[in-house]
């Protein structure tokens, strides 16, 4: 179906041994304010957290510990990390509680059933006591809150989830941090919520590589996933191109003209050291790991062709793949492992194929329009991503292609354009999904013709936000969670 939630993942973790449960009407009833009727059936909070709306669940914003300092600084990025993490997640819809909500001024605030006028409903006082029974009469059940406090450079933080139907403590957990890791240990409770109460692992901890001008030469850069705690990787003034995460996070792959045109590198971030790994003078393109970190699969161009082959990570053994004529390049793996789709324009136009990793069953997915490239397999196993580029009248009068991103199932099928939909919004490449399948970043030029920025939006092309935006930055890699 076009435009339905993704589908369950390839592979997925075991769930939390205390599994959230709360009724069926607050997320298919919208918030009305009218008490759930007792004997309503239950479903667990993972399945819906598949479906629309989001679940509603309620913020009190995170204070000093009693008879601690207050510490703005630290209070400010533990409350808007953590709160902007939870509503990335996907699942939640977060109420902030010391915002009052008015009836008719934000479509997302809660109202109660026959209001009218303006009425203001105060969640909680100045004291910081939280009505209960006006939250739970908005259907919000689940409430998370918390204290800090702050010793020279290290910061505690305890963390509590509460039933809001029952009263009862759901998860209560402590966190020390320093000056330099708050951010990191705040995406942790995140995720560590997101577990909690779903059984799915969180986002909030991954990491972005990408290829960055900011300094002047192409380098390669990582960051949180929101654009913060950014640190450059590379510093030798080669170009760069088409970084990629090893699966256990700890190595990236990507090609560089710093020895010779295209060659592959990889880098290991816990030693920070790169190793050349030789092809005997070939052109590499476009490396990307397999699901199990075992090998490569990279196109090496001959006397003007590009093939696909499956390599091990010292190069030494390579298995052709994809051996057709013309340009065969961009590979991505399915989330199993046994099958590659990939960019080949051997009946002339850049087009889509799926291949098993034996060789057998190559077959052509795409057939709408004359460019389709740059695939990256959804992690969920169930969409692929693509760059088409659609057929525009360029600033001279002449055509051109402008470049947008568009899903489509594995088969070809409910084609879905992401970007470019309400208008003219620059061109949009280099996709690549969150570990989640539920996001998908993306360099565009929509600010400023020519220069590139990268962006974060949603599975079905909605939330689009700014990640990275100072300097020339393309070819994001989205990394995977930590182990």
């Amino acid at each position: 179906m076009i435009g339905s939630r993704p589908g369950r993942p390839e592979m997925r973790k075991k769930r939390c041994a205390w599994p959230m449960r709360i009724l069926l009407a607050t997320c298919v009833l919208p918030l009305l304010g009218v008490q759930s009727a007792s004997g309503q059936d239950e479903v667990n909070l993972s399945v819906q957290a598949r479906v629309s709306p989001r679940i509603p669940i309620a913020f009190k914003p995170f204070v000093p510990l009693d008879g601690t300092a207050f510490a703005a600084t630290v209070q400010d990025t533990v409350n808007q990390v953590l709160m902007r993490d939870l509503s990335f997640s996907g699942v939640f819809a977060v109420r902030d509680l010391s915002i009052p909500a008015r009836v008719g001024t934000d479509e997302d605030a809660p109202v109660l059933t026959g209001s009218a006028g303006d009425t203001t409903y105060v969640f909680m006082d100045a004291a910081g006591e939280v009505d209960l029974e006006l939250l739970r009469k908005l259907s919000v059940q689940v409430m998370v809150s918390g204290t800090y406090e702050v010793t020279g450079s290290r910061v505690e933080i305890s963390l509590r989830l509460t039933d809001l139907g029952t009263r009862r403590t759901i998860m209560e957990k402590g966190y020390a941090a320093f000056d330099l890791t708050l951010r990191r240990i705040v995406h942790l409770m995140a995720d560590d919520i997101v577990f909690q109460l779903t059984g799915d692992r969180g986002t909030a901890q991954t990491r972005v590589v990408f290829v960055s001008q900011r300094s002047g030469a192409p380098e390669l850069y990582i960051s949180d996933y929101d654009g913060f705690n950014l640190r450059q990787l590379t510093r030798d003034g080669a170009r760069k191109y088409s970084p990629n995460w090893s699966p256990d996070g700890t190595r990236i792959a990507y090609t560089s003209y710093r020895d010779g045109p295209h060659e592959l590198y990889i880098l290991d971030l816990q030693s920070g050291e790169t190793r050349k790994v030789p092809f005997g003078g070939k052109t590499v393109l476009s490396p990307r790991w397999s699901p199990a970190g075992r090998h490569l699969i990279l196109s090496l161009v001959t006397e003007g062709v590009s093939r696909l082959y499956i390599s091990t990570l010292d190069g030494s053994r390579l298995v052709p793949l994809a051996t057709g004529y013309g340009i065969n390049v961009s590979p991505s793996w399915s989330p199993r492992g046994d099958q590659v789709v990939y960019m080949s324009d051997r009946l002339t136009q850049k087009h889509l194929y799926v291949i098993n990793i034996d060789g057998s069953n190559d077959h052509r997915i795409t057939f709408e329009g004359g460019y389709n490239g740059s695939p990256a397999w959804s992690p969920r196993g169930d969409r692929i991503a693509f760059v088409g580029g659609d057929l525009a009248t360029g600033r001279r009068g002449g055509p051109r292609r402008v470049f947008n991103i568009y899903t489509c199932d594995v088969n070809g099928s409910n084609l879905v354009k992401l970007t470019g939909v309400r208008g003219p919004e620059g061109d949009n490449v280099n996709p690549t999904w969150s570990p989640d399948g539920l996001h998908i970043l993306f360099s565009s030029d929509r600010a400023r013709k020519g220069t590139y920025h990268i962006y974060r939006m949603s599975w079905n092309g909605g939330d689009v936000h700014p990640v990275v935006t100072e300097g020339n930055n393309r070819q994001p890699s989205w990394g995977p969670r930590p182990e």
